[in-house]
């Protein structure tokens, strides 16, 4: 984790090092700093699987506008995005998470080691690349009002994590990883405004909502439905849900 702040952070002053170099020349570079809350939550479309509440997270980066015409830019960016997800209720229990690493074998054991009502809340660490095309008014005073649309945001997962709680237990960060979805897509766009605070630099805040495109978790699991008059005790079912990230970000930063 630490090691991979760093990097991003070295990324970050090379990008500033560089747009002095671009200074006057005929694509105008800026490049800035982003610190973003984020308000995360999943939905699914399998009724038996319940959305039961949302995460608060943080994107970290580095943020560019690259012109190519007057009040029209590319947009480039480098992020970490911490605690993202929600948690679900599930219904009706099973074995939702087979290949993870869980500290206790019992919940992988057996053919319905989580109960029904347990709740699994899934918390996602991705390193991020959005990629976005930009729209500005003129500047009024002190104020520039933009738009941005689309903005794909290729993302990959670093950690993965997870709380089970049920009635009688809880346990918290658990290491869920090899349960989810590696790489991800999220569709989105945004707007807002920037307050130059100087010639060259500008404050920025915005709201964006983006969506991620693929299912979350791998299914590898199975739902055990009771079934006590016949032999095996529980029906299995595989588990064919499509548990979808979307986040709701206030974009909070500088450009330079």
């Amino acid at each position: 984790m630490k090691r991979t702040v760093a990097k991003i952070l070295c990324v970050m002053l090379s990008f500033v090092g560089l747009q002095s170099q671009l200074t006057g020349q005929d694509r105008p570079l800026r490049i800035g700093f982003q610190a973003s809350p984020v308000f995360s939550g999943l939905r699914n479309k399998d009724n038996l699987i319940v959305k039961n509440g949302g995460n608060i997270g943080l994107k970290l980066g580095a943020i560019s506008d690259i012109y190519f015409k007057n009040n029209l830019s590319f947009t480039l960016g480098l992020n970490l995005g911490f605690h993202q997800g929600g948690e679900f209720l599930y219904e009706v229990g099973g074995n939702y998470l087979p290949d993870s690493e869980l500290s206790d074998p019992l919940l992988q054991t057996g053919d319905k080691p989580l109960p029904d009502g347990v709740k699994i809340r899934y918390q996602l660490q991705y390193l991020e690349f959005p990629v976005g095309l930009k729209v500005k008014t003129e500047q009024k005073g002190n104020i520039t009002w933009f738009f941005e649309a689309p903005v794909f945001t290729f993302s990959f997962l670093m950690r993965g994590r997870g709380d089970i709680e049920t009635d009688d237990y809880l346990y918290e960060q658990e290491n869920i990883y090899k349960d989810l979805l590696v790489a991800n897509v999220f569709l989105g766009l945004g707007g807002g405004m920037e307050y130059a605070i100087s010639h060259n630099n500008s404050l920025v805040a915005g709201l964006y909502w983006q969506r991620g495109l693929f299912d979350v978790t791998k299914d590898k699991g199975w739902r055990a439905i009771d079934n006590p008059d016949i032999i095996p005790t529980y029906l299995k079912q595989e588990d064919d849900s499509r548990a979808t990230v979307g986040n709701l970000i206030l974009c909070l930063g500088i450009l330079f």
